[in-house]
């Protein structure tokens, strides 16, 4: 299956940053031109470095970069929920989004068998779908454990 490469990574980030390409390349104190040579390897010059690629995620706000390497190696990125905002409210939401996403998946691959096959497209897309659930459901479940082994602390103490 074909995967994002780094350039359609550093593009996706350029994409979310109000400004687009020119305020990203601002933000890391570069021209336009300089930051399309890099992005593009032209004129001599080299690709992004690690660091520059990691700041690229951290102006979009994204975790684009993150769930590159992640999926280079087969692994996926979750969320760590955050104990202050947990509450049972917020375990049925995380719930139902859960359900959301395996709802989604399901319906992918039923539109994907509608000729009978899966071609690599159609593959490409369940698995980008099928992450998103695996994540929902992980955050779902250390949500559960989060909040009440929290209120178990808290009864004891």
């Amino acid at each position: 299956m074909v995967e994002p490469n780094l350039k359609e990574v550093v593009k996706s980030m350029c994409k979310v940053v109000a400004g687009g390409r020119s305020a990203m390349a601002g933000a890391l104190g570069m021209t336009d031109t300089t930051f399309t040579n890099n992005l593009y390897e032209k004129n001599g010059c080299r690709f992004f470095e690690i660091g520059e690629l990691e700041a690229m995620e951290d102006i979009s706000g994204t975790n684009l970069l993150t769930e590159y390497f992640a999926q280079r190696r087969g692994v996926m990125v979750v969320d760590i929920p955050i104990l202050e905002e947990l509450d049972q409210v917020e375990l049925f939401s995380k719930s139902i989004r859960t359900a959301a996403h395996r709802g989604h998946v399901d319906q992918i691959i039923h539109e994907s068998l509608a000729d009978g096959v899966i071609d690599e497209k159609e593959a490409i897309n369940i698995m980008r779908y099928h992450r998103k659930h695996l994540q929902a459901r992980d955050a779902e479940v250390r949500a559960v454990i989060a909040l009440f082994s929290k209120r178990a602390h808290c009864q004891r103490g």
